[in-house]
């Protein structure tokens, strides 16, 4: 029987500790039956001693470098590519390295692939460490779903342990080049689904992860700086993003109405809710 080639892909920026254990966790899993695992990692301009770690703990491991710049979606693409260049796959995992797979993670994940009617995406539902709480995973426009024994249908994905046929990649392409850090998994969660392809989430919690908390550009309590900085930010609200995101996703006038929210929120946080009232009033 043909073994199937498993392509994992991380990036990676100063957290050599937690890349470490990563990588150590996932290569101690047991794989499912026929499938042979590589990983490719972005290590993407680390000072803190990640690459001779790389080297030195795991030099099976493919590392391409970044610039220091590209934050999760282009490191994350860079991985991909180095991934395709190097080998014929026949799936994607994305992993990021604050995601801890519990044992057995990656034959659950499998398991719940072949129940699945046709190839889909499916997101894995992670918990925070130490906690009985979701962190990531599938979600549905009212927040997470939590894991209830079987795959369940979701419309948004998180990407921090996600596996992906080879056969959505060929139709829709990795990460869109839109997204610096984040809205990359949403909208490519989106785009398969608009290609016909479903996504899911696990039948049970498969990893842990902390949440990793957006600063709130809406706070009232911030100076206007502030709140500009943060909402414009790459690791804040990314506004041009989030705008283009809405607009390509719902629409015109959806994202005509984000920039006008998001940009009164951020002027005039303290008469946000009045004055939003006033415009949908008249």
């Amino acid at each position: 029987m043909n073994s199937f080639n498993i392509a994992v892909l991380l990036t990676c920026f100063n957290r050599k500790e937690k890349t470490k254990v990563c990588l150590e966790n996932l290569f101690a899993q047991e794989l499912p039956e026929n499938t042979k695992l590589s990983v490719f990692v972005c290590d993407d301009g680390s000072t803190d001693g990640t690459e001779e770690m790389l080297a030195t703990a795991f030099p099976q491991v493919h590392v391409v470098k970044g610039n220091g710049k590209l934050f999760w979606g282009g490191g994350m693409r860079k991985a991909w590519n180095l991934a395709i260049e190097k080998q014929k796959n026949d799936f994607f995992l994305w992993l990021n390295d604050d995601t801890f797979l519990y044992e057995k993670a990656l034959e659950d994940l499998f398991e719940d692939f072949t129940k699945l009617e046709k190839p889909g995406i499916i997101s894995a539902a992670c918990k925070r460490p130490g906690k009985d709480e979701i962190s990531y995973g599938g979600l549905s426009n009212d927040g997470y779903i939590l894991p209830n024994g079987s795959p369940q249908e979701v419309t948004y994905i998180n990407g921090n342990l996600v596996l992906i046929p080879a056969i959505v990649v060929d139709e829709i392409g990795m990460i869109s080049k839109s997204y610096t850090h984040y809205l990359g998994d949403y909208d490519y969660g989106l785009r398969a689904q608009k290609a016909g392809f479903s996504c899911y989430t696990t039948s049970t919690f498969l990893a842990e992860c902390e949440i990793n908390a957006i600063p709130y550009w809406g706070d009232p309590n911030q100076p206007l700086a502030t709140r500009w900085k943060m909402a414009h930010d790459v690791k804040g609200l990314a506004i041009q993003e989030y705008i283009a995101f809405k607009k390509y996703h719902h629409g015109n006038l959806v994202g005509l109405k984000t920039w006008i929210d998001s940009y009164l929120k951020i002027l005039f946080p303290h008469n946000y809710t009045r004055i939003r009232n006033f415009l949908k009033d008249n």
